[in-house]
């Protein structure tokens, strides 16, 4: 597995990987329709490339040059936002999520950071048990609108530099 930080010619490609891999993960949690509509608000070409243009870290995990996961962060101040990790199903329990995240870990402690935080919903047990493991702690909850009739209902959670 190899770790490779994306540009923004590989946007297309990324695009597609996150809207499939999100909507294959998501679709039994918060249904299809609401994951479809997510993919087009936070993963779509446009999306993508905005957010890296404030400055965000879109960091892919490859396996023979195809992509088996990703992860996505952005500095707020003191804090690290790590607001997106994803790997493909296939390719869960092998250890990328956990590279991906010490990648963000190290990013973090390179750039002086005092934590990293990010959301989970509050029903995705498998991811927020994850979290737990490497030490993250819920800091708060919040509901957000997200317009055409959806909610994002997740926890804060926060891991301490």
């Amino acid at each position: 597995m190899k770790l490779i930080k994306a540009d923004k010619n590989m946007i297309p490609m990324l695009s597609d990987f996150a809207k499939e891999v999100f909507v294959d993960y998501y679709k039994d949690l918060i249904g299809i329709k609401q994951s479809v509509y997510m993919t087009g608000l936070f993963l779509s070409e446009e999306a993508i490339s905005d957010l890296m243009d404030q400055g965000a870290v879109f960091i892919l995990a490859t396996e023979d040059d195809r992509p088996v996961g990703f992860c996505e962060y952005i500095s707020e101040g003191s804090r690290l936002f790590l607001s997106k990790l994803y790997v493909e199903k296939a390719h869960r329990g092998k250890g990328i999520g956990r590279q991906l995240f010490l990648n963000c870990l190290e990013y973090a402690k390179r750039n002086g950071h005092k934590s990293i935080y990010l959301t989970v919903n509050k029903y995705n047990t498998p991811s927020y048990e994850i979290y737990l493991h490497l030490g993250f702690k819920v800091i708060d909850a919040v509901v957000n609108d997200i317009g055409n009739g959806y909610v994002m209902d997740d926890y804060i959670m926060e891991y301490t530099l």
